[in-house]
């Protein structure tokens, strides 16, 4: 109720009233019940709802920009949970996804050894050599890109920040040896311009301007391909956008997949880049 805006304690119980009607259950709360949700809320989710604004009793939001994103990941996947929940019988209704995402399994374990700063022993496997190699490394980071998650760790054997993928790592150790040295990497702001899990380091950030037909671009407006994404023209038949981001293999391979209904307008080295690849598929379908 308050990602609509801020409400009173009438207001939200009535959309909890409202809420029981719907889905067959008793939501209502009285003003102690609420005191003490909010105070799990903000344990469970990190947001934090307060009643201040202008001495009018109404409860509203009240985020940082830093903790707004993780907190909003963190309400979408429980609402989409409790939305599930709340109907008994869903496999005719709801329609997951089938591809599921492998190594989440690892997920906490991972977590566990980066918050205590533990050595991690595991193999991984390489899809291009069809290698397996066993690695140590120094855990700092979990990042999600596209549906698939990364592990992101300093390899002991070179010293090098590096990203593994959860789905290709097995026999998983997670020794009780802390980490002594410490680091400074800046993980969030070393993928801020980065598309993906690639990060050049030899590359500076580029100006990317892409013009997409009018039905496309409402699609990407409302959901961005990267955070610098904004929009530079709006017409009845286009919308330009523009990205300030590393131009990498992951972003190449996401432009690809709008195939006639995008065009690359600049850097002219990214218009290039997209004009070989589309040529080589179409040596594909010539022979």
């Amino acid at each position: 109720r308050l990602e609509r805006g801020p409400a009173t304690y009438d207001q939200i119980v009535k959309y909890l009233e409202d809420e029981s009607d719907i889905q067959g259950k008793d939501f209502t709360i009285s003003l102690r019940t609420l005191q003490r949700d909010i105070k799990d809320i903000y344990a469970q989710l990190n947001i934090e709802i307060v009643n201040e604004k202008r001495g009018d009793k109404r409860y509203f939001i009240k985020n940082t920009p830093e903790t707004q994103e993780h907190s909003q990941r963190l309400l979408e996947s429980y609402q989409m949970i409790n939305a599930i929940n709340a109907s008994h019988d869903f496999s005719d209704i709801i329609f997951l996804e089938t591809r599921k995402p492998k190594g989440l399994e690892h997920f906490y374990g991972l977590l566990y050894a980066i918050k205590n700063k533990r050595i991690l022993n595991f193999k991984h496997y390489k899809y291009w050599d069809e290698t397996l190699t066993s690695r140590t490394v120094h855990p700092l980071g979990l990042k999600e890109s596209q549906g698939r998650w990364y592990l992101l760790a300093v390899d002991t054997k070179d010293k090098k920040l590096k990203t593994f993928g959860l789905d290709r790592m097995t026999d998983i150790d997670i020794s009780k040896t802390k980490i002594r040295e410490t680091y400074s990497y800046d993980l969030k702001a070393l993928f801020t311009n980065a598309f993906g899990i690639i990060k050049p380091d030899d590359e500076k950030p580029q100006v990317v301007q892409l013009m997409f037909n009018y039905e496309q671009g409402q699609y990407v407006k409302t959901y961005p391909l990267h955070t610098s994404q904004k929009n530079i023209l709006e017409n009845n038949n286009e919308v330009i956008i523009e990205l300030y981001i590393y131009i990498t293999y992951d972003l190449i391979q996401e432009l690809l997949s709008f195939a006639t209904e995008m065009e690359v307008l600049r850097p002219a080295k990214l218009r290039i880049e997209l004009k070989k690849h589309l040529a080589n598929t179409l040596k594909l379908y010539e022979k």
